[in-house]
């Protein structure tokens, strides 16, 4: 069988963040062939994408499968699928991978997918902008997940709040999407959402179908804690840069999506922002034309830094900081005083 190296190895491209670190399900860290589609699943989300001319079914180990055909320089490619491995023709070269002929990836959980309809351009504006206050805890995983509402979407860890007004109501029913599935979502350009039994589907204009579990519960109303007054807190320009350099030393992980923070300290006439982690440390203090008691919050760096893109200033008044935009408010925590 024939086929062009730069499809195949697109469409792997497309699917490879369904593959799970370990196999602790089987056939979780494979390439799933079904038919026409080749998909993954890890059992928090399930991609597949379709590869033209094919129509085999089987799985093999994607990590192998992925190598070689990065080190392929040919276009056009010969593939044999044998009863036990699948032999890989590019000119001189040649390889034969382990081809298992039964896919038992339980992609049957994904279950059937609903009616395609239109997603809202926004959507995913309000995803992005949201997910990074999710809560990483797992003991209340009702706030590791964004919640999608009609026109709205909200976040929140229990020390921050965020909420997201979109221009049209979301055609699906209220989802719980959790953070670390809506972190691989947006690297997708979704068009169209769908709705399934536990199951949240998404499809790209070429025909990607992303697959996130949603949870089940209900989730705490936000709007309470968001009406206020306070005092304003003016940032200057310099605000955003010294918080791109205080995330050089912010405690993150990415495999595991911890999010980079740093501690904000107000005071009158100067903002500091401390940042640590395992490697260093990082201070630096600016200048502001805030007169009001001094007061101290934690957030996401990269979060603050979109937020200042957008609102140079936020409100201080009953123990929380507010930041408010166009189509979105952002609500924290704070203590009065400075350490």
């Amino acid at each position: 069988m024939k086929i062009n190296k730069s499809d195949l190895q697109g469409a792997l491209e497309k699917v490879k963040p369904g593959l799970a670190n370990r196999e602790f399900i089987e056939q979780s860290t494979s390439f799933a062939f079904m038919g026409d589609r080749v998909v993954t699943y890890n059992d928090e989300i399930s991609i597949s994408h379709p590869v033209e001319g094919l129509n085999v079914t089987g799985a093999i180990k994607a990590q192998a499968l992925y190598a070689f055909l990065s080190k392929v320089k040919r276009e056009e490619i010969d593939v044999e699928w044998e009863e036990n491995q699948v032999v890989i023709k590019a000119g001189k070269s040649k390889a034969g991978l382990v081809f298992e002929q039964e896919v038992r990836l339980p992609v049957e959980e994904v279950g059937e997918i609903g009616k395609w309809k239109k997603l809202p351009a926004d959507v995913l504006d309000g995803l992005k902008f949201c997910y990074p206050c999710c809560s990483k805890d797992m003991s209340r995983p009702i706030l590791t997940c964004v919640h999608v509402e009609e026109d709205k979407v909200e976040a929140s860890d229990s020390y921050q709040i965020v909420k997201y007004t979109l221009g049209k109501k979301v055609p699906v029913k209220r989802s719980l999407i959790p953070a670390a599935a809506v972190r691989e979502l947006l690297k997708y350009d979704v068009k169209e959402v769908a709705e399934g039994s536990g199951w949240l589907h998404f499809k790209t204009e070429d025909g990607t179908v992303f697959s996130s579990r949603v949870f089940d519960g209900d989730y705490p109303e936000v709007d309470e804690f968001l009406a206020f007054e306070g005092v304003e807190i003016p940032f200057p320009k310099t605000a955003s840069s010294a918080l791109e350099r205080a995330q050089v030393f912010s405690k993150s992980d990415f495999s595991t999506n911890e999010v980079a923070e740093v501690v904000v300290e107000v005071a009158e006439g100067e903002i500091k922002f401390t940042a640590q982690d395992e490697y260093g440390w990082f201070e630096e203090t600016i200048k502001t034309k805030y007169k009001g008691e001094a007061v101290r919050f934690t957030t996401s760096v990269e979060f603050l830094i979109n937020l200042l893109e957008q609102s140079p200033a936020c409100i201080y008044g009953e123990d929380r900081i507010k930041f408010t935009g166009e189509n979105w408010e952002h609500v924290a925590a704070a203590t009065a005083g400075r350490e």
